[in-house]
């Protein structure tokens, strides 16, 4: 929005809905529950052996590998006969090996520490991960080496240290000040406020007629695959920028596969896939060949974004690294979205969502009391990671409004989950950590956690050919007593004499006497509906509600009347829903959604209008597979 006040003068009004946001970031399950119906429900640790947490000899390690890595696991692990078996590369479909893959992985991984599996399996680049501490992080080498922690001087706290941006811009990462005192700076900010401020002349863009999109003219040359890179692209294709998503002949987006139903072309009917690549067109394209390589030197002169989330290196080595595409056009703006690094020991890592919340500690925070860490229910890395890099981006177009140059925008992937718990970091390096893995309890507030309500009348999982997977009947409430007003309303409506001991009347007291207290409430929520429990709770000011899987919030009364689901018409899935952006703007309406491209969809006019080739040139790469209209 910042960046479209800067072009047309126009400024907006903007409604973000939260859980709105949190809708669009439930991998598969959303896009399953809008267009089959389909409930999902949590999985644990191990959504598949080669997808998963294990022990190790000194503490736990991650794997997490797409059919296109599987091969690289079973052979860091010594047996790469297991690649022999196809059933072995979608252990998904055929769960029946996962036990045996589980076993072998899980003996490798058991006879080494973490640090010879994180060394070992990087000689095969298979996707294993550590999962470190804050400790760790604070002291791991090639964050340090790249000047990641920023050191700082607090007043009160003492020197510690702090995360850095999570992305660089021409190499800046920003600036790295200590947080500010209560009230420190209201002398200086008041003074500012009476200077006249800066005014910029601004030319609106269209002085007639209703405001174009936030992104009108933008286009993105988006060569990402699977969901984060594709996610960051998503909010430009949704705010009416012209996104071109490119795959290769023999390298279709690897989430084609992903939650896609037998028979016919079945990679243009994922769900998975046409939900996060919707408002884009789609272009085949194999950039090795010759003339697929120069069509898309070509195309750079009418971009203005080029994303890419690819192993490092990759661009360089397909000749279309920053400085190439600088030389072609001084304005283009190439972002690029590393795992971990783009030098150092970390750039030939591989990884993807898990690997990522794994290595930036996220998940040794997550777990039960005396358990073993915890991986989140998605990929999480994926999305914040995607958001990340779409902030990013935008921070670069509107330097650009400014500066007239383009710019190489670096996302962190890794380092931008790291800051997303920079409050564990900050208090380890002051020597008062944070308690982890303490469940679904919290460290200042009590009662806090879910309760187990009476079973509703049933959900099914449904698979991507059709038919019944599971069924669930399992309903939950969450609720956090933020307040001693707040315990004494939840009393009141729970009516239990029990919860009414003076020592639960303090914070201290609620939490010393947490596990008693929580199993009243268990007693009460046992027979209830959630949702009755939660509106009867909010009205007496509890912060409560129900535990909503995704075809609930897709069935939500609430979400309907907001009309977050909207209808769109696939030329392959046929009718479907896809979720609405999450932001609303008062003075730009949203445009009808476009349904994803089916495979190589746009290239003749994409071919035609930006790399002006004639259609004997174009027939001439069909006919020898430098572009294709399915997956060779």
């Amino acid at each position: 929005a910042l960046f479209a006040v800067q072009r047309t003068g126009q400024g907006d009004w903007l409604d973000i809905s939260i859980q709105e946001a949190q809708f669009a970031c439930l991998e598969g399950a959303g896009p399953a529950a809008m267009t089959r119906g389909s409930d999902s429900e949590r999985t644990g640790n191990q959504l598949r052996a080669t997808w998963g947490v294990y022990p190790c000899a000194d503490g736990f390690v991650g794997v997490a590998a797409m059919a296109r890595q599987t091969p690289t696991v079973y052979a860091c692990i010594g047996h790469p006969e297991l690649s022999e078996d196809p059933a072995n590369l979608n252990l998904l479909a055929y769960p029946e090996n996962n036990e045996l893959v589980a076993a072998l992985i899980g003996e490798w991984v058991s006879e080494r520490t973490a640090r010879q599996v994180y060394e070992d399996s990087g000689a095969f680049r298979a996707p294993f991960s550590l999962i470190p501490t804050p400790a760790n992080l604070l002291t791991w080498g090639p964050l340090r080496e790249r000047g990641f922690w920023r050191e700082v001087d607090h007043p009160v706290l003492g020197r510690h240290s702090m995360p850095a941006a999570p992305f660089a811009i021409d190499g800046d990462r920003g600036i790295s000040s200590r947080a500010p005192l209560l009230g420190e700076h209201t002398d200086e900010v008041l003074a500012e406020l009476i200077t006249p401020p800066t005014t910029h002349e601004v030319s609106p863009r269209n002085p007639s007629g209703p405001p174009a999109p936030l992104l009108d003219g933008i286009r993105v040359l988006d060569l990402t695959q699977v969901w984060a890179g594709p996610y960051c692209t998503r909010f430009f294709g949704d705010m009416g920028a012209d996104v071109i998503h490119i795959e290769g002949p023999r390298f279709p987006d690897a989430v084609r596969a992903v939650g896609a139903p037998p028979g016919d072309r079945g990679y243009d009917r994922s769900s998975y896939f046409n939900e996060y690549n919707r408002n884009k067109r789609g272009l085949v394209m194999d950039l090795r060949d010759p003339r697929g390589h120069a069509a898309f030197l070509r195309m750079v002169e009418h971009a203005d974004i080029v994303i890419e989330n690819w192993s490092t290196g990759v661009a360089d080595g397909l000749g279309i690294g920053y400085e190439t595409l600088r030389a072609i056009n001084p304005r283009i703006v190439m972002v690029q979205m590393p795992g971990f690094s783009e030098s150092g020991e970390e750039a030939s890592r591989v990884g993807f969502g898990p690997t990522i919340e794994q290595m930036g500690g996220l998940v040794a925070l997550q777990g039960y009391e005396g358990e073993q860490p915890h991986k989140s229910g998605i990929s999480y890395g994926d999305p914040v990671g995607g958001t990340a890099a779409a902030g990013a981006t935008a921070l670069a177009l509107l330097r650009r409004e400014r500066t007239g140059e383009g710019s190489r925008v670096i996302v962190y992937q890794r380092d931008n989950l790291l800051g997303m718990v920079g409050e564990y970091m900050l208090a380890e390096s002051i020597g008062h950590p944070i308690p982890s893995r303490i469940g679904n309890h919290d460290s200042n507030f009590a009662p806090h956690g879910v309760y187990r309500t009476s079973d509703d009348e049933g959900r099914v999982q449904i698979a991507p050919a059709g038919g019944v997977m599971q069924e669930y009947h399992d309903t939950w409430l969450a609720l956090a007593v933020d307040s001693d007003a707040a315990w004494s309303s939840l009393c009141g409506v729970i009516g239990d004499p029990r919860l009414g001991q003076a020592v639960y009347a303090t914070l201290e007291g609620r939490r010393a006497h947490a596990a008693a207290i929580d199993a009243i409430i268990s007693e009460w929520a046992a027979s209830r509906d959630a949702e009755s429990c939660a509106w009867e709770l909010q009205a007496a000011g509890v912060s409560a509600m129900p535990v909503m899987s995704a075809l609930m919030l897709v069935r939500d009364p609430h979400m309907n009347a907001r009309e977050v689901f909207q209808p769109i018409s696939h030329p392959a899935a046929g009718d479907v829903a896809s979720a609405r952006p999450v932001w609303r703007l008062a003075y730009r309406p949203l445009a009808a959604l476009q349904p994803a491209p089916t495979f190589g969809q746009h290239n003749r006019e994409v071919l035609r209008e930006l790399a002006g080739l004639s259609d004997a040139h174009i027939e001439e790469m069909a006919r020898d597979n430098a572009i294709a209209t399915a997956p060779i």
